[in-house]
């Protein structure tokens, strides 16, 4: 009697198939679909699909860590993004300490200028202040020599200031009765000249002082002239040592008269122009 022996799967049977399959050799062949001739073969097999598949997919996590770490940090590196928003906010606190050291240093220069324009000094000193010029002398001495001396210089080179107007004082400096200034009178409508390089920090008129032009110069000079006529700069305009910036007048309440009304200032103190001006 013939008895038939069916065939017994076994994991060592799946394995040995599973292997045969694995290792087993493939071609993959393109054919022209009109005459299905054959256009070009590949060798195939699986273990080579496996490894083509582990190639892509170590490439493009190694390219994901690298972008990861340089072009992408910004969106996908917690670290890094902390770290650059540190930076910023450093460089805000920079920019907003700068900002408020320089609206400090506006707001006090706003502050003396008023005091200024107002005629009030902000503080005495007995040691009378010294300008150095920004024009330097022309022809410097010698070792050995003497300096000219500025008494017989209508404009002294120690000092390079020129005069804002040729005329005659006739009310001095006096710092106790709060006069900080001197008045010159001249002709009528003479014009009035800047006494060195600067720029204008103010023009416009005021009821007791009438038309007023103040100009910032050099080593924080101010010059200021009052009563005037008429102003030809307007504030932020550049001067130049010689300019006209205006004419002698008469205008404001407190004017007895046509004449200059001529201030210098240095960091808020008054002094007297006499002192560095040969009039």
């Amino acid at each position: 009697m013939y008895q038939s022996q069916e065939k017994t799967t076994t994991p060592l049977s799946i394995y040995r198939r599973f292997k045969d399959n694995f290792e087993a050799n493939y071609q993959l062949i393109l054919r022209n679909v009109a005459n299905f001739s054959e256009h070009v073969s590949y060798p195939f097999s699986y273990v080579t699909f496996v490894v083509i598949i582990f190639a892509w997919f170590a490439g493009n996590f190694g390219l994901g860590l690298y972008l990861a770490k340089t072009v992408l940090a910004k969106w996908m590196n917690p670290v890094y993004i902390e770290s650059e928003n540190q930076k910023k906010i450093h460089s805000l606190a920079t920019l907003v300490e700068t900002l408020e050291g320089q609206i400090e240093s506006q707001t006090t220069f706003i502050a003396a200028l008023q005091k200024i324009i107002q005629g009030k000094s902000i503080k005495h000193t007995t040691t009378k202040p010294t300008i150095s010029s920004p024009i330097p002398p022309t022809n410097p001495p010698k070792e050995g020599q003497l300096s000219p001396s500025p008494k017989n210089n209508k404009k002294s080179p120690s000092r390079g200031l020129f005069p804002p107007m040729n005329g005659t004082v006739t009310c001095p400096f006096n710092s106790k009765s709060e006069h900080y200034g001197v008045d010159i009178v001249a002709g009528e409508k003479e014009p009035i000249k800047a006494i060195s390089a600067g720029i204008i920090i103010f023009a416009d008129w005021s009821v007791d002082t009438g038309w007023v032009i103040a100009i910032q110069h050099y080593n924080n000079l101010v010059s200021i002239s009052k009563h005037c006529s008429v102003l030809f700069k307007k504030v932020g305009n550049l001067v130049r040592s010689g300019d006209v910036v205006a004419l002698m007048g008469n205008s404001g309440e407190l004017s007895t008269g046509p004449h200059l009304h001529f201030e210098l200032w240095s960091e808020g103190v008054a002094l007297n122009p006499e002192d560095f001006i040969n009039f």
